[in-house]
């Protein structure tokens, strides 16, 4: 799939996603940015998160791409400057998006 319909279909999915809520109905959570990222609570966080081995990076319609799920956290991390970027499983079902300002979300698409 090229980058434009990951970008696409990921976002359309995206829209009717329930995102998890955490303490004080709160659904984000501060991970870092920068050097303070977060970098192996976040591969946790995302191996326990998705289940396939690789994943959707979503950046944008030209730099939206597959990766490998071991490798997620750093590709984030490398990113994670001035853009939201989202993770997403190639079924569209499951998302965890990072904002810029150093926090994540993480939901799963409900019909």
């Amino acid at each position: 799939m090229d980058s434009k319909n990951i970008y696409i279909a990921c976002n359309a999915m995206m829209r009717k996603a329930e995102w998890e809520q955490l303490k004080d109905d709160n659904e984000w959570q501060f991970v870092g940015k920068g050097q303070d990222f977060l970098l192996a609570e976040v591969q946790k966080r995302v191996n326990e998160f998705f289940s396939g081995e690789q994943l959707f990076f979503v950046l944008d319609r030209h730099g939206s791409k597959e990766i490998a799920k071991e490798t997620a956290a750093e590709e984030v991390k490398n990113s994670l400057k001035k853009k939201t970027i989202t993770l997403c499983e190639k079924d569209f079902r499951k998302f965890m998006t990072f904002h810029y300002i150093g926090v994540v979300r993480q939901g799963v698409f409900s019909s």
